[in-house]
């Protein structure tokens, strides 16, 4: 009789740790995989195909979502569908590629096909950017002097893009007493994008410029066109666009401005490698007038940055601008070749 008394406790205490064990498991957000596994955690996010999951045993697992079969939640999470509608509900499994809307809202439960899923949990739209900062310094039988910073701000909906950026350079130098100045120029550009779809865009865009060694006063290059984003990634952006813009050039050497109505065609590549530490990016605007088929403008940038901490990375870059019909006593290339320390936020 006391082996049977002191059995029973265990038996019991069993049978609670056994249920606590499985409550716990079912209050836990759960992936089917096509072949059957099943992987409890908290469901993070989803975004470009990728499904990430925190298990409290493996932490956080990146999941492709077309290897989903169905997934369930405890609670209510957010989804967003490729045509743009929302769900905000707790969420139960469905057939083979497909989920269902847990019983008990305030509407009949659903079924929607996991192929369909844009995100899961989307972040709020929000502004990032950089700021970089420039310097040189020599000293010996020439001395030169060159500082510059820039900032560039991007914001990302669902349906636009807004991109702005700034910069200014300076730069002088003395040789035997005499100085000079080797650099003085400034622009102010901004485009905004409206996307009709996940890929295609309307764009309007200017760009404000000033280069006092090329005797640019001023140049203008406002446009509008259309564009479509062939890959838009965390580490893999690629875009071309075209449309018309006007060409407005004030040389501080000549008696009257130039001006001409453009075609713009462009491009915009960028690709991040080693888990983001190495960042290669180039983009391309060629202006052909369509007035005058020998007069053209070439805009260029390519450049690579290096991550250094978490926010800090350094930056090499070469701007590089070609003008058919520069102002009088001036070079068709314009060549800038920029290293600096930069700052993401």
């Amino acid at each position: 009789m006391m082996h049977h008394i002191q059995r029973f406790p265990l038996r019991r205490t069993a049978a609670l740790l056994a249920l606590l064990f499985a409550s716990a498991t079912a209050a836990a957000d759960q992936i089917v995989l096509n072949n059957g596994d099943r992987i409890t955690g908290a469901i993070n996010s989803a975004d470009a195909g990728k499904l990430i999951i925190t298990s409290p045993i493996a932490g956080k697992i990146t999941v492709d979502l077309k290897n989903v079969k169905t997934f369930s939640t405890d609670g209510p999470i957010k989804i967003q569908f490729d045509d743009g509608s929302q769900l905000d509900q707790r969420i139960a499994e469905g057939p083979a590629g497909e989920f269902t809307t847990a019983p008990g809202a305030t509407v009949p439960p659903q079924t929607f096909a996991i192929s369909k899923v844009a995100k899961v949990n989307p972040p709020p739209v929000v502004w990032t950017g950089s700021v970089v900062i420039n310097g040189l310094y020599l000293q010996g039988d020439t001395t030169s002097e060159q500082l510059g910073a820039s900032i560039s701000l991007q914001r990302r909906s669902d349906f636009d893009r807004i991109d702005l950026g700034a910069a200014y350079l300076f730069g002088e130098q003395k040789v035997n007493g005499i100085e000079s100045t080797t650099a003085d120029n400034w622009y102010v550009r901004g485009e905004y994008d409206y996307f009709f779809t996940k890929k295609f865009f309307a764009y309007a865009n200017t760009r404000v410029e000033k280069d006092r060694i090329q005797n640019l006063d001023l140049r203008l290059t406002p446009g509008v066109g259309v564009g479509y984003q062939i890959i838009e990634q965390p580490d893999f952006n690629l875009n071309f666009s075209g449309g018309l813009s006007w060409i407005y050039e004030d040389f501080s050497n000549e008696s009257s401005p130039n001006e001409n109505i453009s075609a713009r065609i462009a491009y915009h590549i960028d690709k991040s490698f080693c888990d983001d530490k190495v960042k290669l990016f180039n983009e391309v605007t060629y202006f052909p007038s369509v007035q005058n088929v020998n007069d053209y403008l070439v805009l260029t940038t390519t450049g690579i940055h290096l991550a250094i901490t978490k926010t800090m990375f350094s930056e090499l870059k070469a701007e590089v601008d070609y003008d058919s019909h520069p102002a009088p006593m001036s070079h068709r290339t314009d060549a800038k070749y920029i290293l600096g320390v930069g700052w993401t936020f």
